[in-house]
């Protein structure tokens, strides 16, 4: 097999049997987004005399959506092993060769999406998390000092 034959079958298992794990790249995206929102609203507003309570809100959404953020992240190798399961567990040796290496091709389909978007966002945790986590502090160190 080519490597175009390979990446063509890998893309299109994550529309067909591994759509669940698409799901959650698009939940951890726009976590993402989202923390990289509101760590940057916060980098702007927090000197500023701006609401209490609007500071209150963007330091919880912030912790909320980083958090989510990093959860889904942890979760794809968990997802793609979970494929890899079902997968498995639909083989029947006893039947149509064509059948069987499908299922196999599904089962290391799975644990491929999984490692591929682990990497990925891993990495991209790694550039934003200094960044979301020096806004968290900053916001805790003013909400918080007069406590």
């Amino acid at each position: 097999m080519d490597s175009e034959y390979w990446l063509s079958k890998l893309r299109q298992s994550i529309g067909a049997n591994d759509a669940y794990i698409g799901y959650f790249a698009i939940l951890a995206l726009i976590s993402l987004i989202l923390t990289i929102v509101f760590s940057g609203i916060i980098s702007r507003k927090i000197q500023s005399d701006s609401d209490p309570h609007f500071k209150t809100v963007m330091f919880y959404l912030l912790n909320i959506f980083y958090a989510v953020f990093l959860t889904v992240t942890s979760l794809f190798p968990l997802l793609g092993m979970l494929g890899t399961v079902r997968a498995l567990l639909e083989l029947d040796l006893s039947g149509d060769l064509d059948l069987i290496k499908q299922n196999f091709f599904n089962a290391l389909t799975s644990t491929a999406w999984g490692i591929i978007f682990a990497s990925i966002f891993k990495f991209l945790n790694a550039l934003i998390q200094t960044f979301a986590e020096t806004q968290e502090q900053k916001v805790r160190k003013l909400l918080f000092r007069k406590a």
